[in-house]
Formats: structure tokens, C-alpha cells, sequence
């Protein structure tokens, strides 16, 4: 069962306790239950992440035979050497050398986004690879 609640003006939660009590009717008695309160939060979308990952990544590292576990770590790849990240003395390279592209906190503008993408389907052909982005990498990357 899930559901919404907002706090009225004394910041307590105007919770009616008969329908969520007839909701856990249904299990046996003494069944234990796990309640989690949480602040929602506002999700901000970016169209230039949703294609990235959404049509990008997965075209290229499906033809050069990742699995979707282990898009993450391609994408990572592809930052260390779009970025030209140096490893650490030990031959580690570490997150915080490796700037990121699509955060929210991030200061990337729209315009070093659509570069990153561009370079990466430039890599994409480079391999032989085609990536069908149709007229949708045009509507991502204009905001």
C-alpha cells in the first residue's frame, strides 16, 4: 500500500488509520510490517540523460557485446577518455578525477552534454557502429 500524505500547519499527518487498518485485514494476525516515511522529492528530468541512456548506451554496448549490467561501467569508459583522466600513482582512476557528465549537481551546460554525445556517436562509427538516433538526438539536445 502506498500513499501520499502532506503535513497541515502543526507539521502532523492527518492519517486515517480505518482504511490502512482494513488494508492489512487481509494478513494473519502478528504479521509484522515495515513503514518507511520519506520527504518526497522533486525528480528532475533531463531529456539529454533520458536519450543518452535510453538510446545511446544501449545501441553501442549492445553491438560490442556488453551486457546491461555493465553499461555503467562502458559509460565510465567513455568519460575517462572523453576527459582524458589520468590514473592515480597506483593505476586506479578515481570517481573524483572523473568529472560527470549528467548529474544534476553538475556545472556541465547544455552545450558541453551535446558535445560528450556527439563524441561518443563519433566513437560509435569509428567501430563500424550505427546508432539510429532519428531526428530525436536533435529534440534532446535542444532545451
Amino acid at each position: 500500500m502506498k500513499f501520499r500524505l502532506k503535513t497541515d500547519e502543526h507539521r502532523r499527518l492527518p492519517l486515517d488509520m480505518s482504511k490502512v487498518n482494513q488494508y492489512c485485514s487481509r494478513w494473519k494476525p502478528h504479521t509484522t510490517i515495515e513503514i518507511e516515511i520519506a520527504r518526497r522529492r522533486q525528480k528532475h528530468s533531463d531529456p539529454q540523460r533520458a536519450f543518452y541512456w535510453a538510446v545511446i548506451i544501449p545501441q553501442f554496448c549492445e553491438e560490442l557485446g556488453y551486457d546491461q549490467d555493465e553499461y555503467e561501467l562502458f559509460h565510465r569508459q567513455l568519460k575517462i577518455t572523453y576527459y582524458n583522466v589520468n590514473p592515480d600513482k597506483k593505476g586506479i582512476y578515481r570517481n573524483k578525477d572523473i568529472p560527470a557528465v549528467f548529474a544534476n549537481d553538475s556545472d556541465k551546460n547544455v552545450k558541453e552534454r551535446t558535445d560528450f554525445m556527439e563524441w561518443v556517436l563519433r566513437k560509435a562509427s569509428e567501430n563500424g557502429i550505427y546508432i539510429d538516433t532519428g531526428d530525436l538526438f536533435e529534440s534532446a539536445t535542444q532545451r
